[in-house]
Parts: C-alpha cells; sequence; structure tokens
C-alpha cells in the first residue's frame, strides 16, 4: 500500500502538467478520436484503477467503437507493456449485463474466443489480454494489473 501510495503521489506530480501532446491532453495522455488516453504503467485492482483515472481527471477507458477500439489495441501492441489492461467495463451490476463505468451498455464488442466466461462466478470486470491479441476478456475485478484511462 506503502508504494502504490508513492507512486500515486508521484503520477499526480506528473499529471498535473499539461502536455504538448495535442489538443489538451496531458502529458503521457494520447489523443484519439476527440479523446486522450493514458496507458498506465502502474497496476493496480479494478477499483483502484478506477479511483486513479478519476484522480487524473477521467475514467477507465469505453471502448465503443471498431475505430477506437483498433487504436487502443494497435497503440497497446505497438508500445504497450501490459500483459493485461483493465478498461472501465463490468457485468458487477447484473450478471451478464455488460456496461461502461457510465452505466452505457455496450453497443460494440471485442470479446476474445469462448468471452466472457465468468470462470468460477468471480471474473466482472473487462481487461484486454496481450495472448489474445488484445481481445476483451473477463477478469476477476481484484486482480492486479495495469490500466487504460480516458479523457
Amino acid at each position: 500500500m506503502k508504494t502504490f501510495c508513492c507512486t500515486l503521489l508521484l503520477l499526480l506530480g506528473c499529471a498535473l502538467h499539461r502536455g504538448a501532446e495535442g489538443y489538451g491532453c496531458r502529458s503521457g495522455f494520447h489523443t484519439h478520436g476527440g479523446s486522450c488516453y493514458w496507458f498506465s504503467n502502474m497496476k493496480g485492482t479494478f477499483a483502484e484503477a478506477r479511483s486513479i483515472c478519476r484522480f487524473l481527471g477521467s475514467d477507465l477507458a469505453s471502448i465503443t467503437s471498431a475505430a477506437e477500439n483498433a487504436f487502443i489495441r494497435g497503440y497497446a501492441a505497438q508500445t504497450g507493456k501490459a500483459e493485461v489492461y483493465y478498461v472501465g467495463g463490468s457485468d458487477l451490476s447484473l450478471e451478464g449485463s455488460w456496461r461502461w463505468t457510465g452505466n452505457q451498455l455496450f453497443t460494440f464488442t471485442n470479446w476474445g474466443p469462448g468471452q466472457p466466461r465468468d470462470s468460477e462466478n468471480d471474473e466482472d470486470c473487462l481487461a484486454l489480454q496481450k495472448s489474445d491479441e488484445y481481445r476483451w476478456h473477463d477478469y476477476p475485478c481484484d486482480f492486479i494489473t495495469n490500466f487504460i484511462c480516458e479523457m
């Protein structure tokens, strides 16, 4: 927890600086289609990831189109270092009813083969998995991994 807090404070200092990369995105965020995305270099549970994104003035990414999905997968594959990235989808409210953090139902999906599978009734949070070319997988929400924020 001490490392998590120290990392969060360091991240805050960096995030408050506005960067030159496109259209008012903060330093470290990358522009696509009117949004700014941050591919974390830190890890946390789904709840921790969402808290950090919100602290940065964003939220976990909502992938609502094929173009947005292609950008995120491509960026993750080219420059991402993480094996898994949380994004902002879950079926925590109602099993099998996948929604984005703003409560919007999924209108676009890119599930990996056999997904979602809700293994042991414990996989309720959405993540992109490198070993499946960053296709969508359901994961336990307490899994500790990297994440993608969107503003």
